[in-house]
């Protein structure tokens, strides 16, 4: 006789632990960096955060309002690269709309998906890609 047992199986989760915390601290001290000096490296690190967290956000009704404080910090990324590229000291007026795009970045990680958070990142990357392809 077969017993019947009321177990359910588990959904397959994804081992994807520490990648909110990753990119939370990767835009946390990419920011920190760049305050105190011009460095290119940083200022790319956290464009990538940007890009990523602009692709999961984006056609996301519950992120209509964090999209345009966003919106402000990437133009306030735009009007910086060239001064980082020049090694000048970024201007209070570009740190501040920055600052309010990290701590959105901050707010938004939790409230998003494991997965579609992994997916936004590798449609990020495939889309940096695609674009440097096509200046070469």
């Amino acid at each position: 006789m077969r017993k019947r047992c009321t177990r359910k199986p588990r959904s397959i989760r994804i081992p994807i632990t520490g990648l909110r915390s990753t990119v939370a601290l990767d835009a946390r001290l990419a920011f920190e960096v760049i305050k105190g000096t011009p460095d290119a490296d940083a200022f790319n690190r956290l464009v990538d955060s940007f890009n990523m967290l602009s692709v999961a956000m984006l056609n996301d009704r519950r992120f209509e309002r964090e999209l345009d404080i966003y919106g402000g910090a990437t133009r306030a990324l735009s009007e910086a690269r060239p001064l980082i590229a020049a090694g000048v000291q970024l201007p209070t007026r570009l740190l501040e709309p920055i600052r309010g795009g990290v701590n959105i970045i901050d707010d938004v990680l939790p409230r998003l998906d494991l997965a579609f958070l992994c997916n936004a990142e590798l449609t990020a990357v495939n889309a940096v890609r695609e674009m440097m392809k096509g200046d070469k």
